[in-house]
């Protein structure tokens, strides 16, 4: 029975002595010192550039740009000017009747005979 009771004040007594251990008063330490920290090196290389090239523009063919001019070997009613759009026609039309000529996109751009 005896031995119980020690070895149920066992964990106590441990308790205690390491209580003690930490809070009894000792004399005051202080260190004067100076530390030296040494970095590894630190490399950076160049900035990086998100650069987007542009999107292609795809301009008609120089032919597509001017009617032709009143000099030009085409007769007249052959040709349909529209803005900036020139195309022949298959057949002749009248002069300054309505044409269409096609456009890039698959879309038609409305004009006029010369």
């Amino acid at each position: 029975m005896k031995l119980t009771k020690f070895l149920w004040s066992l964990p106590l007594l441990a308790a205690l002595a390491i209580a003690g251990a930490l809070f009894a008063a000792r004399p005051a330490q202080a260190h004067v010192g100076i530390r030296f920290f040494v970095a590894p090196p630190v490399v950076v290389g160049p900035p990086v550039y998100d650069y987007y090239y542009p999107v292609p523009v795809y301009y008609p063919p120089p032919a597509y740009y001017y009617p032709p001019p009143a000099n030009a070997s085409v007769p007249a009613g052959y040709t349909c000017c529209a803005g900036p759009y020139v195309c022949p026609l298959d057949k002749i039309h009248p002069v300054g009747g309505p044409c269409a000529c096609p456009a890039y996109g698959g879309t038609s751009v409305t004009g006029t005979v010369r």
